[in-house]
């Protein structure tokens, strides 16, 4: 396995997770509409390439990552493209008339070269269409032959604050309706499912629209860390592709002193120990982990987690902001902080109304958990939590 860090990966790269993939399978299976949870980095995407890659009973998968799009137009219009292009519709012959025209208007209107049997365009056709109602109409005449279509979102969550944060809340809220609408169309029911995910929640930003009740649609299987045993495995196998030596009792102290185990900070640990092994040409123990450790904190690895303060500073409000950010410096300095502080640092930044929401977000985006005392927040990661230490308090 070799190490790539901060990209999904594929292949034989792919840490292999049954257990989330069953769940997902099952799910699929049962029919459901799927979001994929969990916060960035912990490797949502590098599983939807899993399933494209391997596929599932009676199932084919397109995979669109939508999070530059903030245009509900423009949504579906990527969402058609890379459909229509999909080797599953190169593989029909026999389609309705409805259907052919809808993919022929789609065509003539998007940037596409595609030959397919059943379309015969004439000339370029510039009338303005709706891209998601020709959309609907080709997903509800489709026939796969008994196979089900899934459609992989990635960044829905994304697409969604785009949306508010560049149209308004009411353009949101009629990109959600819409797409609520589109996934209880009986028309499509039993042949097109939609398997969403992204690198920040999607329940925090729907609850700034007060419209949760346009996602209950949607099955949401969370995706967890690694368990210790899953961890060891994973490092051991980058390190052997590497010809790492390393003591039993080493790996045990990196998982450690990751304390949270995704697959990122594996990877980044790993980058570390095998740079010290590669310098010291000797096997690694406890305290050349130590080493390792110290350089994670370097600033050329400062890239792997700025996102995180950009993306305070981008989308909260500058109260809202400067909330979170003492909120997150007296836990980096403190190693938790209770519920009642954080409601006196709301009085403090005047944010009484709002630091509730953002707490969900610090949550539901990795930042922070409560989930060892539900009456403290505490950092999810001790090695985010030493970097902020670092570079940000």
């Amino acid at each position: 396995m070799r190490n790539i860090i901060g990209t999904a990966v594929s292949g034989e790269d792919f840490f292999q997770r049954p257990n989330v993939i069953k769940r997902i399978a099952r799910s699929l299976e049962d029919g459901n509409h799927v979001y994929l949870s969990a916060p960035r980095r912990v490797g949502k995407t590098s599983i939807m390439n899993y399933l494209r890659e391997n596929g599932l009973k009676n199932r084919v998968f397109v995979y669109e990552i939508t999070e530059s799009i903030g245009d509900t137009e423009d949504f579906y219009k990527i969402l058609a493209k890379k459909i229509i292009e999909s080797q599953a519709f190169r593989g029909l012959d026999k389609v309705s008339e409805r259907f052919r025209k809808a993919t022929e208007k789609l065509i003539q209107h998007i940037n596409i070269s595609v030959d397919l049997p059943f379309v015969k365009i004439a000339t370029q056709n510039t009338d303005k269409i709706s891209f998601h109602s020709e959309f609907e109409k080709i997903l509800e005449e489709l026939e796969l032959n008994n196979l089900h279509l899934v459609i992989m979102i990635d960044e829905f969550p994304k697409t969604l604050e785009n949306i508010m944060n560049r149209k308004g809340k009411p353009e949101a809220l009629q990109f959600l309706q819409i797409f609520r609408d589109l996934v209880h169309n009986p028309k499509i029911k039993g042949k097109v499912q939609f398997l969403l995910t992204g690198s920040i929640g999607l329940p925090p930003i729907v609850k700034k629209l007060d419209a949760l009740h346009l996602i209950t649609m949607l099955n949401v299987i969370e995706v967890p860390p690694l368990n210790t045993e899953e961890a060891g495995k994973m490092l051991q196998q980058i390190l052997d592709n590497y010809q790492v030596q390393i003591q039993p009792d080493a790996i045990k102290t990196i998982l450690e002193e990751i304390d949270w185990l995704i697959p990122f900070h594996i990877q980044l640990a790993a980058q570390e120990i095998i740079d010290v092994y590669e310098y010291e040409n000797q096997i690694i123990d406890n305290q050349l982990v130590k080493r390792a450790f110290a350089q994670i904190l370097h600033h050329r690895n400062n890239v792997y987690f700025e996102i995180y303060l950009e993306r305070l500073k981008k989308n909260l409000e500058t109260p809202d902001y400067k909330f979170a950010n003492e909120l997150l410096d007296k836990i980096a300095n403190k190693d938790s902080i209770d519920k009642a502080e954080t409601h006196d640092l709301a009085v403090k930044h005047s944010v009484t109304d709002t630091y509730k929401a953002t707490l969900e977000s610090l949550v539901y985006d990795g930042y922070i958990n409560n989930h060892d005392d539900v009456n403290r927040y505490r950092f999810n990661s001790s090695i985010f939590k030493l970097w902020w230490k670092k570079y940000v308090c």
